[in-house]
C-alpha cells in the first residue's frame, strides 16, 4: 500500500470513528441539576399544598403542613380552591418563621418591610400587591384588589393606602425572628464595603431608601423564602397564591416574580402552580406558566416540577409545587419545607 492509500485509510477509518461517536452521543443532554426536595402522587378530592419558600427547613414542615391542613378544612366543607389556598397562605403570613407577613424581611435600611403578594383562579381572575408596607396579610389585599377594584395590581404607596382605606391594620410586620435574622446578616459589612472591585454591587452608590444609610450594612445569607398554597376544590377548580417578604439585599421598591402575572403563579382549567426562588431568573422564564403548560398538555404534575427544577441552572434557587386534575407535585433544588392535606 502506498502512502496515498494509507492516508486514505486512516481518514477513512477516522472519520467512520467520528461518526459512530457522534452517532452514539446524538441526543444526549446535560447531567440533570439534582432534585433536592421531591414528592408528589396521584390524589383525588379536594387537596391543598403548601411550600414555605426554596431554603425552608425541613423542621419548619409543622408550619406547612398546618398550612395545608387549614387550606383542606376550608375545601373540606364545600369552599372554593381559592378559599382553601388563601387560608393556607394567611397561616403562613402569620406564623413569623416564614418571610411573609408578620415574618417578612426587614430590607436594608434596618426598618423598612415591602411585600408582594399574588393569587390566580383557574378560571382567569388575577390579583396582586407588590412593594406594598404597612399591612400584616399582604394576601388578603390582593384577594381585595382582584374582588374591589378593575385592576390587576396595586403598588408602593398606592397599594399601602387602597388597603388602610377599605380597613386594614395599618401595622408595621415586624417580628422578633425578622430582626434576629436581620441583625444576622450584618455580620461582614466591612468585607462586603471594603471591596474595590466589581464582586459586589455597590448599594452605596445607589442607595435609594428614605432615610440613610445604617452604619453597618448586612451580607446575604438566605432564610426561606416566598411562602405559597395551590388548591384544588370538590368542583374540580384551581387557584394558586403567594406571599413574600422579599429579600434583604434589595433597593427599595424592588419588585420580584410573585406579583408578575405568569411569573410567580398561574392557574388554569389544567391545573395551578407557584413558585418560590431567585425571583429576576423566574421572570425571564415565565416560570408558572410553562410549568402550567407542559400540564395543559398532560404532563402529570409531579413530573413537570421535577422536570423545570432539573433543567433551571443550578447556582440559583428554584422550589415549585402544583396541583393538577389527578395529583399533585413538589420539587427544589434546596431543601424547602411542604404540606399536602386533601379529602
Amino acid at each position: 500500500m502506498n502512502d496515498s492509500c494509507l492516508f486514505r485509510s486512516v481518514r477513512t477509518a477516522v472519520a467512520c470513528m467520528l461518526g459512530a461517536l457522534a452517532f452514539a452521543t446524538q441526543g444526549a443532554t446535560a447531567p440533570a441539576n439534582p432534585v433536592a426536595t421531591l414528592a408528589g402522587a396521584a390524589r383525588a378530592g379536594p387537596l391543598c399544598v403548601t411550600h414555605g419558600g426554596v431554603g425552608s427547613p425541613p423542621s419548619l414542615v409543622d408550619g406547612t403542613q398546618a398550612a395545608a391542613d387549614s387550606g383542606a378544612r376550608v375545601l373540606r366543607r364545600g369552599g372554593a380552591s381559592l378559599d382553601g389556598s388563601i387560608a393556607a397562605v394567611v397561616v403562613m403570613e402569620n406564623d413569623p418563621r416564614f418571610n411573609a407577613g408578620f415574618g417578612a424581611n426587614i430590607r436594608l435600611d434596618g426598618k423598612t418591610v415591602q411585600m408582594d403578594a399574588a393569587l390566580m383562579t383557574g378560571a382567569g381572575r388575577f390579583g396582586a400587591v407588590a412593594a406594598i408596607e404597612r399591612v400584616r396579610n399582604p394576601i388578603l389585599v390582593a384577594r381585595a384588589v382582584m374582588d374591589s377594584t378593575p385592576h390587576l395590581m396595586l403598588a408602593g404607596e398606592g397599594a399601602t393606602n387602597f388597603a388602610h382605606r377599605i380597613g386594614f391594620e395599618d401595622v408595621v410586620p415586624i417580628s422578633d425572628d425578622a430582626v434576629r435574622k436581620y441583625h444576622a446578616r450584618m455580620k461582614r459589612q466591612a468585607e462586603v464595603f471594603g471591596r474595590n472591585d466589581t464582586t459586589y454591587f455597590d448599594w452605596r452608590r445607589y442607595w435609594n431608601f428614605p432615610g440613610a444609610m445604617p452604619p453597618d450594612l448586612l451580607d446575604w445569607k438566605r432564610w426561606g423564602d416566598t411562602v405559597g398554597g395551590v388548591a384544588r376544590d370538590a368542583n374540580g377548580g384551581f387557584s394558586a397564591c403567594l406571599s413574600t417578604g422579599g429579600t434583604s439585599v434589595t433597593l427599595y421598591g424592588r419588585v420580584g416574580d410573585v406579583p408578575i402575572y405568569g411569573c410567580g403563579l398561574y392557574a388554569g382549567p389544567a391545573g395551578a402552580v407557584a413558585c418560590t426562588g431567585e425571583g429576576e431568573e423566574i421572570i425571564k422564564r415565565t416560570m408558572a406558566r410553562s410549568v402550567y403548560e407542559q400540564m395543559a398538555k398532560g404532563v402529570p404534575a409531579r413530573t413537570a416540577v421535577e422536570k423545570t427544577v432539573a433543567a433551571f441552572p443550578a447556582r440559583w434557587d428554584l422550589g415549585l409545587i402544583a396541583v393538577d386534575a389527578r395529583g399533585w407535585g413538589v420539587a427544589a433544588n434546596r431543601p424547602m419545607a411542604y404540606g399536602v392535606a386533601g379529602k
